[in-house]
């Protein structure tokens, strides 16, 4: 083999990376516990909430605001982040993607690592790549660009509050 194709295989990993963190389900999915460990409320969640509400003309009379915001948080679901949401679900919370790490094991490329294939990869590919040892190496790709969004559907918002109405 040659360099250009270890580099070709290289640059297929950094893809296929780059497409998982950003584009599938399961990536978003892993951002979804954050919402409850602390992001809503630190985000000024249950304002945002109460405001949401009123822009969509859901009456919160008589509703326990902590328990409607436990719920939304539960039913939200992790959906990738646009600047615009035609659908107007309301955002629980955001996350930036950011720099994504990954472990490349040697023979993921088909060569062992060296550092002058090292110092070829960083400038052929589109990651920075750091040497651990020859059969390990890391690569870091900058998805900052790209984020998930925790949402909750009005419809969802509008069911809690019925069923925290009907208790």
């Amino acid at each position: 083999m040659t360099t250009e194709s270890f580099i070709e295989r290289a640059q297929a990993l950094i893809d296929s990376c780059y497409e998982y963190e950003t584009t599938h389900q399961d990536a978003g999915d892993n951002y979804s516990h954050l919402a409850s460990e602390g992001a809503f409320d630190y985000d000024n969640g249950e304002s945002r909430l109460q405001e949401y509400c009123d822009e969509m003309g859901i009456d919160l009379t008589g509703i326990d605001l902590d328990r409607l915001a436990e719920g939304v948080i539960f039913w939200g679901y992790m959906t990738q982040g646009f600047d615009y949401d035609a659908q107007k679900r309301f955002l629980v919370s955001s996350y930036n993607v950011g720099e994504v790490e990954s472990e490349v094991d040697s023979s993921d490329i088909g060569a062992r690592f060296t550092p002058y294939l090292i110092d070829q990869l960083n400038k052929r590919t589109d990651a920075y790549w750091t040497y651990s040892t020859r059969e390990t190496a890391y690569f870091y790709i900058n998805a900052s660009e790209s984020y998930w969004d925790h949402v909750c559907d009005a419809d969802v918002i509008r069911d809690l509050i019925d069923q925290h109405k009907e208790n």
